[in-house]
């Protein structure tokens, strides 16, 4: 008779589990929201990330927007701006101001050839490896 008992509560707790998965899609009956704290720098230190980041880990990561975000260097290389994903945010929080030149975020390797950058408020920006190093601004 337990054996039929313990069948039953397992049952009953695999449907219950399938009903209440998470989403990261907006669309999605299980949506959970952005799922990073927003950051906000600190004025005597400048987050870069570690120098061999391992993949699908968001370090926390500082951009600086003086020449705009098309070029950043993260995990030793030179990174180029190859698609910006609207939609779905990743981290909650406040947007930037608009008239800051530098904006906290995450940077997280996605493969060997891809790092996404989030910030609260903003789309995912994804980098790939640049060929050469970024030119000075104009």
């Amino acid at each position: 008779m337990s054996r039929h008992v313990a069948f039953l509560f397992l049952s009953i707790g695999l449907l219950l589990s399938g009903c209440s998965s998470s989403s990261d899609d907006p669309g999605d009956e299980g949506y959970a929201g952005p799922t990073l704290p927003a950051r906000t720098f600190t004025e005597d230190k400048w987050e870069e990330g570690p120098a061999e980041p391992r993949g699908h880990n968001p370090y926390p990561y500082d951009v600086n927007t003086h020449c705009g975000i098309k070029w950043l260097e993260f995990g030793g290389r030179w990174w180029v701006l190859d698609s910006v994903f609207p939609g779905v945010e990743q981290v909650r929080g406040t947007p930037p101001a608009e008239d800051v030149q530098r904006i906290a975020g995450y940077m997280t390797l996605i493969g060997p050839d891809a790092a996404n950058f989030d910030a609260a408020g903003m789309p995912t920006m994804q980098f790939v490896p640049a060929e050469e190093e970024p030119p000075g601004c104009a």
